[in-house]
């Protein structure tokens, strides 16, 4: 008898010394994390006046120099567009007579204005592989999350696609040149929101004036050389197999792809900051 209330508390005994271990742990990290102050995180951060005057002054500086820098930027991209364009034997060429970003257009020569609509061939083929890659998102591991979502998002925007270009393929409105002109356009709105973004997250931070201009001028030439390349190598995609990955690059890998680069940019650039600035 006296044996088995033994084994009975032993197991009591064991949970009763793990409880007071982890209280007693507990109340050493408060002990120790007493002094500590909030993460800096959380933290509000006290701007004096010159630097409101930054946030309010840079970006309206910047802002301005890229509508006056619009002709060069534009004569920039289409000399770059059209170099490649040339080299890779796409029968495209871009208009001369444009006043701004978001009136760069793109013309076919000659008779090469097809509709390049997806084959029966292309629809099976990217069906199967949709499918095949969706159903091998299922056995990716947990630490792979984001990279499943990813990949599952770019399987359900192909579906979709599959669905219209099956269909209905001969309702899609938008062509080859009509894709280039909006991933020019969205392109060029992102540069002028930078500053901006900038100004709420980044141009409040204590930091000197030629930090602050030249981060700015930094993720700026990054788009300014990415967005044509970007339209050339969506242009490159379309022309070679079909219109039925338009709405994929359009989604996955325009505006929003656009956003993620500059976020990548801007924690680049904010992860440079001093800590003691943000004390």
């Amino acid at each position: 008898m006296q044996n088995q209330k033994d084994s009975l508390s032993a197991p009591l005994q064991m949970r009763n010394a793990a409880i007071v271990s982890a209280a007693r742990a507990i109340q050493e990290a408060r002990q120790h994390h007493a002094t500590a102050g909030q993460h800096r995180a959380l933290r509000r951060l006290t701007a004096g006046p010159s630097v409101i005057a930054q946030a309010l002054l840079l970006p309206t500086v910047v802002c301005t120099l890229l509508l006056l820098g619009e002709p060069f930027i534009l004569n920039f991209w289409r000399g770059c567009i059209q170099f490649w364009l040339t080299r890779l034997d796409i029968p495209l060429y871009a208009e001369q007579q444009t006043m701004a970003m978001k009136t760069l257009n793109f013309e076919w020569i000659g008779a090469a204005n097809a509709s390049y609509m997806p084959s029966f061939t292309t629809k099976l083929a990217s069906a199967m592989t949709t499918f095949v890659v969706f159903a091998l998102t299922s056995n990716m591991h947990k630490d792979k999350l984001p990279l499943q979502y990813l990949l599952r998002i770019v399987c359900v925007v192909q579906a979709l696609a599959l669905l219209f270009f099956w269909y209905a393929p001969s309702q899609f409105p938008y062509s080859i040149p009509d894709h280039m002109r909006d991933i020019v356009s969205m392109g060029s709105m992102l540069m002028l929101a930078i500053p901006v973004m900038l100004a709420i997250g980044y141009y409040l931070l204590d930091l000197s004036l030629t930090a602050k201009i030249t981060h700015t001028m930094f993720i700026l030439s990054y788009f300014i050389l990415m967005i044509p390349h970007k339209v050339v190598l969506h242009t490159l995609i379309l022309y070679k197999m079909s219109l039925l990955y338009m709405p994929v690059l359009y989604i996955c890998l325009g505006a929003v792809f656009d956003m993620l680069l500059f976020v990548a940019l801007y924690s680049w650039t904010v992860s440079m900051v001093p800590e003691e600035i943000t004390r």
